[in-house]
C-alpha cells in the first residue's frame, strides 16, 4: 500500500531570534517567518526539505493533512457543550 504524496508542509516557528545564528535568521526570514507562532504553507520540494532541516530545532514542521486534523481537533475542543438539566422531582 502506498502512501499519499505530501503536497505542502506547514511550518510554524516556535522559537524567537535571539541568540540564533545570522545563517539561521536569514533562512527562516527568506522563507517569510520572522515573528514566533508565525505560519506559512511551503510546497514539498527537495530544496525546502533541505531548508527545514538545517533549522529544525527551532520551527514544527505538519503536513498540511496533519494541520487541518489538529486545527479541527482544537476547534472541538472548543465548542460549546450541551448545557446539564438537574431535575429534583422525586416522585
Amino acid at each position: 500500500m502506498q502512501q499519499p504524496l505530501v503536497k505542502s508542509f506547514v511550518v510554524t516557528l516556535k522559537r524567537g531570534f535571539a541568540g540564533t545564528k545570522e545563517k539561521h535568521i536569514r533562512l527562516l526570514k527568506s522563507i517569510g517567518l520572522q515573528r514566533r507562532e508565525q505560519i506559512k504553507e511551503l510546497r514539498n520540494t527537495p530544496g525546502v526539505r533541505g531548508l527545514l532541516d538545517k533549522v529544525k530545532h527551532m520551527i514544527r514542521v505538519e503536513t498540511d493533512q496533519d494541520y487541518a486534523a489538529r486545527k479541527a481537533s482544537e476547534l472541538a475542543a472548543r465548542a460549546p457543550r450541551p448545557p446539564i438539566i438537574v431535575s429534583h422531582k422525586t416522585s
